[in-house]
This record gives C-alpha cells, structure tokens and sequence, in this order.
C-alpha cells in the first residue's frame, strides 16, 4: 500500500518532509548507472487501488480533471534485493563437463532502490520525481534523479509535460526502433525496466469528439547548448477500428532524420503490434577494416546520407485461466552488415587471432559481433502455477537469425513466502563458432544460476 505521510500534519510539514527525503537521496552520492537498478514506475503504481489520500471531486466533463488533484503527497517507492551464483562452462559439449571445474564462476549480490514523489496540488498541475540507487554508494552513478517533471496545461485544451522524463514512442517489448528520444535501448533480457529519458517540454493536444491525440516535443539533452541545437519531434496518435496508430517524425541538427510508424491491436486473446522507423544517415559506427586486434586496427565508417529502415512486429497471448503467457517478436535492422560484409570482418579477426588465441573472443572482437545482424527474433513463456501454487517455469529465447546463433534460458522459480523466493536457471549458447551468441558467451557455453530475491517489493 502507498500512503501519503503526515497525514496529520500541516501542508507546510509534509512538504518540508517530501523535500528532505527528495534531498536526501538526492544528494547521497553522484549519479547511477542504468543497468543497476531499472523498474517501471507505472507499471508498479499506475493503480491508485488501496492508496489512502483525500482526492478532491474534479468538475464535471473536464478532461484536465484526470489529474486528479490532492490534498497529500503520495510518496512509495520500491526495494529489491538478492543475491545470484553462476557457474559456466565456455564450450563442455567440446571439451567434456567437469562439474567441479567451471570455467568462471561468481556470487553477485544486488540490493536497489527506488523513491519517488507524486504531487497533485490542483486540477490543473502535477509535481513528479523519482530517485534511483543501488549498491556499492560508492561510485560515481550509484544513484540518481530518474525523473523530475511537472505537468500543466491552458484552458483544458493542451496539457504540458517539462523536466527528465521517459519518452515511450515506442510499441516493441525485446525491441523498439521508435525508442528514438531516451537515452537507454531496451536491453532484451530486462524488457520492462523503465528507460532514462532527457529532459523535454512535451505539449498534448486532445483531437475533441475523437480519440485521437497530438504531440509535440523539444529536446534539450545538455546542460549548455545552443538554440539550434534543440531536437524536435511531433507525434499523431489515431484509433482506428480497434487499432491504435501511431506516427511521428524527430529532427535536430547533425543528427539523422527520422520518421515513424507503430500500430497495436488485439485478436481474440492475443494483442498484435508493429513498429517501423526510416532515417537518412545513421548515428551507427561500423568497422570497415581489420589491421589487428587494437583500437587502432580497427577502422570505423559513418554513413550520413543513405536511407535505413528498421521494423520489427510481435504478438502477446495471455490466457488467465491456464496461467499463460506468451510473447514473441522479430527485429529487422537495416543498419546491421550484410552477411557478406559481416563474414569478411570477421575471417579477418579470426586470420589475426590465429589458431592457437590464447583468447578466442577479445574485447573487440566482441565489439564488432554484436548487433551484427539484420534480423533478430525473442520469445519468452510464462507459465504460473506449474505443479504447484508458488511455483512459476518461464523460458526466454533470443537468436541472430543471420548467423543462426541464440541462447535459451529456462528458469523455475518458486515462493516460499513473501519476502523470500529462489529460482534456478540454465543458460545455453546456441550457433557456430564465430555466432553472435556464441562470441558473446565465450564459446557455446553452458550456465547454471541459483538466484534467491530478498525483501523485494513495493511500498
């Protein structure tokens, strides 16, 4: 449950209270690294089920009125801890498992946490922010301000959104070429965790008499920067028979023009989406040409003027009764090699390595293989209640479709209570030798991982 505190006190204490809380975890350290600690605010807070707050009555038929205005700051939050080992194997199908012998193992243990305020001081204006942090406090990124914005509007017909906010143009759930304005990629294994985004004015404009919306955005991703160096974007939003269609375009100077397309909608019980992005010229760095196995060998190309397509199309099936779900996607990107291309680069790291590497799969090699290909598909299934009430099995799926490499992961998880959880997964690299997924994990490697979740939840 989210409550508001001091409830009884007077405004004034309980926003000296927000403020000292916002303060203090603010200032706890520099700033955080993305892949400490990622969580979905929306997601986890979206439901105002259970939350205890006076909400004043909005005037009738006012749209400004879905912001809904309070007499309390809602303050909540998440915390997650856990702590995982992982045992793996780079190649046992060649060189025979030895169970006593790993090739590397570790114990890695997580603790994170996220704090935000929610503000609602009238009908017509909203104060958010949220902080991150994570474990060890000590280096620069272990926390940061995630979000920091408020929202507004003029005469209940165009409603205003300024500050560090999340932009979420896209539709894709393992990929997102929409994904145009945050600042982080969607990582495939970690789909939901909510993405960084700049800090932008965004304007709405409700179409009245339909559903439709439009957008408007001006970017500014640094602290000092010249006016023309502002990004802009608009967006139309339309339903359409069920469908809702998206289309947008993004400019800012030196940067690739980009237009976008992205469609959802529903069949039965399963819901259908597709996302498609074209830009003249690319932000994208590729190697042209392999002298040796140092930054300097390695000579990149840019490509300002020729046109690139990335699409991607997915499905999600959910069936309540039987506890399933079921989500799969496929990416084409167009800024991938060409296979050709992409097997000249790598015989010829593999001709500077030679046979006898006492490292098969540097750094750079690494560097070079992944994101090489033009066509990727994902796939998990979720399966709660298997066997037992607190047991859950998934499965997570994802191949370079252009090399036919991949690795699969299922995992059993089981709840003993809340508050404790363990799970156990396996890891299998999947492809030829110099395969994405096979670079990628040191060979075609095997990996077993106890993981136990501590204390995690929302508050």
């Amino acid at each position: 449950m989210t409550a508001a505190p001091g409830r009884g006190q007077p405004k004034n204490s309980r926003l000296a209270f927000l403020a000292a809380t916002f303060a203090a975890f603010a200032l706890a350290s520099p700033v955080a690294a993305q892949d400490s600690f990622s969580i979905n605010e929306d997601e986890l807070f979206g439901s105002d089920e259970g939350v205890v707050e006076v909400v004043a009555k909005s005037a009738a038929g006012s749209a400004v009125g879905s912001l809904l205005q309070t007499d309390t700051v809602r303050i909540g939050g998440s915390f997650s801890g856990s702590t995982t080992a992982t045992w793996q194997w780079n190649d046992p199908w060649a060189d025979g498992l030895d169970p006593a012998s790993p090739d590397s193992h570790v114990l890695k243990p997580a603790l994170s946490a996220l704090v935000f305020f929610d503000a609602r001081p009238t009908e017509a204006s909203r104060f958010y922010g949220s902080v991150k942090t994570a474990w060890p406090f000590t280096e620069a990124g272990d926390t940061q301000v995630f979000e920091l914005f408020s929202d507004f509007s003029h005469d209940d017909a165009i409603y205003f959104r300024f500050g560090k906010q999340t932009i979420n143009w896209g539709v894709g759930y393992f990929f997102s070429p929409a994904n145009i304005m945050n600042l982080d990629q969607i990582d495939p294994t970690d789909p939901t965790a909510q993405l960084e985004g700049p800090v932008a004015i965004r304007a709405m404009v409700p179409v009245k008499g339909t559903q439709h919306n439009l957008w408007a955005y001006a970017v500014f991703d640094q602290a000092t920067m010249k006016p023309e160096d502002t990004a802009l974007a608009a967006k139309a939003e339309f339903v359409s028979g069920g469908w809702e269609l998206g289309a947008g375009a993004y400019f800012k100077r030196g940067d690739p023009l980009r237009g976008m397309l992205t469609a959802v909608g529903s069949m039965g019980q399963a819901s259908l989406f597709g996302e498609a992005t074209l830009s003249r010229g690319s932000s994208k760095k590729w190697v042209s040409e392999v002298g040796d196995l140092t930054p300097t060998g390695i000579i990149p190309r840019t490509d300002d003027t020729s046109l690139f397509f990335k699409g991607t199309t997915g499905f999600r099936y959910t069936n309540g009764d039987a506890n399933v779900t079921v989500m799969g996607q496929y990416l084409y990107d167009g800024e991938g090699y060409a296979n050709a291309d992409r097997e000249a680069l790598i015989d010829k790291v593999l001709l500077q390595l030679g046979p006898a590497a006492d490292d098969p799969y540097p750094m750079l090699f690494k560097k070079l293989i992944l994101g090489s290909g033009r066509h990727y598909a994902a796939l998990t299934f979720v399966k709660n209640e298997f066997l037992a009430k607190d047991l859950s099995f998934s499965a997570f799926g994802i191949a370079n479709l252009s090399d036919f490499s991949g690795y699969l992961k299922p995992t059993l998880s089981y709840s003993f209570f809340d508050g404790l959880s363990m799970s156990v997964s396996a890891m299998v690299a999947l492809g030829f030798d110099s395969g994405e997924y096979v670079v990628l994990n040191d060979g075609r490697a095997l990996a077993l991982s106890v993981a136990l979740t501590l204390g995690s939840g929302a508050f």
